[in-house]
């Protein structure tokens, strides 16, 4: 036995909420379904409705997910913060300057 029908299914349905969030161009999103995962995951072995093997398959394989969606978000963030140094630069702000009042004319006591 590798796993049961149920196993089979929950896990199928933790895996499609995983690759929909993904995607979805969302990868905060998606490593945390694969947290979720990786607790249906555990759930199934404490149960018996998997096998070590399948489990540690599993187990691999959200190890090699997790390390793209970490990379992808490391990447999302660096992408914004130039973004965001590019934007605070001076004359960067895309506000015009204000220019100079002029000097408002002496009166003279006549």
């Amino acid at each position: 036995m590798s796993y049961t029908p149920e196993a089979a299914t929950a896990l199928q349905g933790a895996v499609l909420t995983v690759t929909e969030a993904a995607a979805a161009g969302d990868p905060a999103s998606a490593l945390a379904r694969l947290s979720e995962l990786e607790a249906t995951l555990l759930d199934q072995l404490a149960r018996d409705a998997i096998d070590q093997a399948r489990f540690d398959s599993v187990t691999a394989a959200i190890a090699l997910v997790r390390a793209d969606l970490e990379l992808a978000i490391q990447k999302a963030e660096e992408e914004a913060a130039l973004q965001e140094d590019s934007d605070d630069g001076p004359g960067n702000s895309g506000k015009p300057g204000k220019p100079d009042k002029p000097g408002k004319p002496d009166k003279d006591d006549d």
